[in-house]
């Protein structure tokens, strides 16, 4: 009789057991990853109800890993899956399937969507605030506790299209740039203090990379030449990065810490071949083009013929299409930001 009721027991254990993990109950043990942003981040919260729009989930998108498209916008990898391999984790399970994955619920959860900003960029997108919004309802659903929490790292990216929007919205942008930028950390603050409300104890944002120098800038100059114009934007950005960052740290009551992820100074060092950087042999020419700058990589024609040609070998270029790096792009990117984020990880 007792052997019968240990019996039961252990299958009544084993039973609610392998319940959690198919209802999602999240595993305290581990360090959970939440990454919020837009396509420098995203691993497929973009639609592919879209179709064509949403290039990432077309070919040649994914060739190098997983060998075929995953939503990313990258031949392979892109920086949340290296931020988590550096936490000896899994890349968090995208929040548009989350349902459909919940095994890897214990690793965090990617809320970032490729197009969005901080403000609406008018692509349907959920912008920052919403993203956050997600979070919190996870937490509200009993996805993760408030204990999880306070063991977790955010990672937040903004990559631009916030400026991208701005520009197409007013054609005199440049003219209204100070204010619009002083409008945007405002709102931008707002969201990082939300995190810190729900209780995140460290928060990773990066700054704007050398938008002047992707290769939707150089094509003119057959990928040569950064345009001087743009990196006023990016210097700009940066700049009221660092301010709104210091800011939060004096003021700081709780036990949120932020660190600026230097992406401008980890591309800049890989694309002007700083000494001690990674060599590429292509820092500035997409292995990705587009066949004229009314297409992109992935484009198709009517005919379902490509409007686009790709490179041979990814891993010699930084630039994967116009607008992103390659996987190779990012590893080579993560190792100079490596050792900041071990230092605040600890």
């Amino acid at each position: 009789m007792a052997k019968a009721a240990k019996a039961f027991f252990f299958v009544i254990s084993l039973f609610f057991l392998l319940k959690g993990i198919e209802s999602g109950y999240e595993d305290n043990t581990r360090k959970k990853l939440f990454v919020f942003g837009d396509s420098y981040a995203d691993t497929g919260n973009l639609g592919r109800v879209l179709g064509r729009n949403a290039r990432s989930w077309f070919e040649p998108y994914g060739m190098t890993f997983p060998k075929k498209p995953t939503g990313r916008y990258s031949d392979g990898r892109v920086l949340s899956d290296y931020v988590a391999s550096f936490m000896q984790s899994k890349s968090p399970i995208p929040y548009k399937i989350r349902r459909y994955g919940p095994t890897l619920l214990p690793y965090g959860m990617n809320f970032a969507v490729s197009g969005s900003g901080i403000f609406d960029t008018g692509n349907f997108q959920s912008n920052l605030s919403t993203q956050i919004d997600h979070l919190q309802s996870q937490i509200d659903d009993g996805v993760y506790s408030n204990a999880s929490i306070r063991s977790s790292t955010a990672l937040v990216v903004v990559s631009g299209n916030d400026y991208g929007h701005f520009g197409e919205q007013d054609p005199n942008s440049w003219l209204h740039i100070h204010e619009f930028i002083r409008k945007l950390f405002a709102q931008f603050k707002v969201d990082l203090l939300r995190l810190q409300e729900i209780g995140v104890p460290k928060v990773m944002v990066t700054n704007l990379h050398p938008i002047e120098c992707t290769p939707m800038q150089t094509r003119p100059s057959n990928y040569t030449l950064c345009s001087q114009n743009i990196s006023r934007i990016a210097y700009e950005h940066n700049h009221a990065m660092n301010k709104l960052v210091l800011d939060l740290r004096r003021s700081n009551n709780s036990n949120t810490d932020f660190l600026i992820l230097n992406l401008n100074k980890a591309f800049l060092s890989i694309l002007h071949q700083v000494r001690g950087s990674t060599k590429m042999k292509y820092p500035l020419l997409p292995c990705c083009e587009s066949s004229s700058e009314k297409t992109q990589c992935g484009s198709l024609d009517d005919k379902g013929q490509k409007l686009y040609s790709v490179c041979q070998q990814p891993e010699d270029h930084f630039y994967w299409d116009s607008l992103h790096p390659t996987q190779a792009g990012w590893a080579a990117a993560f190792e100079y930001l490596k050792p900041t984020i071990k230092r605040f990880l600890g």
